[in-house]
């Protein structure tokens, strides 16, 4: 076997944050002796190796870190993650539970089980396997040094782990495991939906789930502009306009009352001047300077009579009024499309700029 205990400390030492005096300060050792250990030319004994691991929290085999001939536990895990989604799932979780005899602690190998056992117990509502998935996943946290997948990482287990609790019919175990990783509100609709659904707390969880809807209403403003500006970049007139449009009419229903003022309004008039381009694109030019009036008229009326709160947005009669909103377009909505028409650039026809000016004033 190839014994990697030299480089494994230094790595884990490393992961913690810790220069060698640190490590040598927590151990209540020399700091040659850590230097020694980190190069090689000497070995803690066993004692020492027990306390490393757990301060690295891997297990004691993760530590010395080996590769048994003939059986290399990457590879494995790698083979048996091309194997979901195209093998029967049953095979898929007798390979894991195989590997897991081989290689109990290593994390690629514990989290792949983990996720399996996750997905078998909450499509078939199976307690066993979810239970056992809640066993994995606690393990895949003592291994998570080991761990090199930049998209997996403490959140998101702790996560999956209160989706086990919520499956297992543990709401309030399951919002405490939210509540506790909810970074930047990523757990906000998952904790409204089990405070309301469960009556542990209809109040404070309508506000998490408006909360939740807030900011979803601001991700997927941008996460359309992100398509729109792909399928103009590759082309796709067609599909262009229809997101454009697609996000016109749910900015629209997404008011209370579809007369009245809104912020909104400024978001639906700059998707108006996208859709006005791309009909300008496609030569439709009477719909084009149509959808370029009607954008300008919204913007206008808008900076006449500007709102910068949640005042007339749908599903947020919870939150406060006072609530300040904003985005990266400038100050006033004529701003905004002047913005809007900079960031297509050369996509824009030399005509249109004309008109679009003209409109403006």
């Amino acid at each position: 076997m190839e014994n990697k205990l030299a480089e494994n400390i230094r790595d884990y030492r490393k992961s913690l944050g810790l220069t060698q005096e640190q490590l040598a300060e927590r151990l209540e050792i020399t700091l040659g002796t850590v230097s020694k250990w980190e190069r090689g030319s000497s070995e803690p004994d066993l004692g020492y190796i027990m306390d490393l691991a757990e301060l690295f929290h891997v297990s004691v085999d993760a530590l010395v870190g080996f590769t048994m001939h003939g059986a290399d536990a990457g590879e494995e895990a790698g083979r048996i993650e091309a194997m979901v989604n195209k093998a029967p799932f049953e095979e898929v979780e007798v390979e894991y539970e195989n590997a897991l005899k081989k290689f109990p602690n290593h994390f690629q190998i514990v989290f792949g089980a983990a996720s399996i056992c996750k997905r078998y117990g909450t499509l078939h509502q199976d307690e066993t396997h979810l239970k056992r998935a809640l066993e994995l996943y606690r393990h895949a946290m003592e291994l998570l040094p080991q761990n090199s997948c930049p998209e997996i990482n403490e959140v998101l287990i702790r996560n999956e782990i209160a989706g086990c609790y919520a499956d297992l019919k543990e709401y309030k175990k399951a919002v405490e495991e939210y509540k506790k990783n909810n970074l930047s509100g990523n757990s906000d609709a998952n904790i409204g939906l089990l405070m309301i659904l469960h009556k542990m707390n209809v109040e404070e969880g309508i506000e998490y789930t408006e909360r939740a809807f807030i900011n979803q209403l601001s991700n997927i403003t941008t996460v359309m502009r992100g398509y729109i500006h792909y399928y103009m970049e590759t082309g796709n007139t067609a599909r262009c306009l229809r997101t454009a449009e697609w996000m016109i009419e749910l900015l629209r229903k997404s008011k209370e009352k579809p007369d009245q003022r809104s912020y909104l309004d400024k978001i639906i008039s700059l998707y108006g001047l996208l859709r006005a381009v791309v009909l300008d694109s496609e030569g439709q030019t009477e719909e084009s300077e149509e959808a370029l009036r009607e954008a300008v008229q919204m913007a206008r009326a808008f900076d006449a009579d500007p709102v910068y709160t949640l005042e007339n947005v749908a599903f947020t009669e919870h939150a406060p009024n006072s609530v300040y909103v904003y985005d990266d377009k400038g100050p006033t909505a004529v701003d905004g499309l002047r913005g809007t028409l900079d960031e297509v650039g050369d996509l824009v026809s030399a005509s249109f700029r004309v008109k679009f000016e003209k409109a403006i004033g």
